[in-house]
Parts: C-alpha cells; structure tokens; sequence
C-alpha cells in the first residue's frame, strides 16, 4: 500500500492502522466490526509474537550487537524492528549497524520516516546508494 497521500506528521501512525472491517485482520485479533472506523491494533495480539522474537533475539544475536547488520527499506516491518529493538534490546541496537540502500526509487515520504525513525531512536543509518547515479532519472 502506498504512502504517496501520506501527510508527513501521519506517515508511522497509518502505517500501522488497519480499518476495522478488514475481515483478515478481524479474525486475527478477534475484534467486532465497527464499519468504516479505524483503530490501532492492540498490542495484546502480539504478546506471544513479540516473546518469539525477544527469545530469538537472546538465542542469536550478541548482547553488544556487535558485527551485526540490520538492512533497512524503511517499511513498516523494519520500523517495527528498530522500535522493538529499542524497547527490549537496547544493547544491541546500540551496537549494531543500520544500513538502508537508495535505489532512487523510494517514495519521497520514505526519507521523511526514516528521518523521524532515525531521530526517534537515535540510531542512524549508514545510507548508501547506487555507484555515480544521484537523480531518479539517471
């Protein structure tokens, strides 16, 4: 789903809002329908998700974070790692590299997120970009 109509001060918010009448979503977390309404997904549904991925976390990664790489597009899956990262790991995330690759192709919305990413969790990204290429059109 593009972000394209986006307003920036809304971008991390409606990427993780879902409508309410979205039958997928509605039999995941078990909610009634409110036709036409939006809602931020309880966090109450992701429990079990959220102790898989802190227990892989501990299994797999340092606890420094050092040598590890997270490659990063800036979607909202990403995000969600970085912000989980901060609340649980934040070591880890600390130690360890962010690095997103700029095809030229990203939506101009995409900078203005991983700007606010990036500030929110003081972690820079290492960005790199196509060799001698500096405009979409090139």
């Amino acid at each position: 789903r593009s972000t394209r109509s986006c307003p920036v001060p809304n971008c991390i918010a409606k990427m993780f809002a879902v409508r309410s009448f979205t039958p997928v979503l509605l039999r995941r977390v078990h909610v009634q329908p409110f036709r036409g309404s939006w809602r931020l997904l309880s966090t109450a549904a992701l429990d079990d998700k959220v102790a898989t991925f802190k227990a892989d976390i501990e299994k797999h990664l340092p606890a420094d974070g050092k040598r590890v790489v997270f490659a990063t597009a800036w979607l909202a899956t990403d995000n969600v790692f970085v912000s989980l990262m901060h609340e649980h790991f934040p070591k880890v995330l600390s130690g360890m590299n962010l690095v997103a690759i700029d095809t030229m192709h990203l939506f101009d919305t995409t900078h203005v997120v991983a700007q606010q990413v990036e500030a929110k969790y003081g972690k820079p990204a290492l960005w790199k970009a196509v060799a001698d290429v500096s405009t979409r059109e090139e």
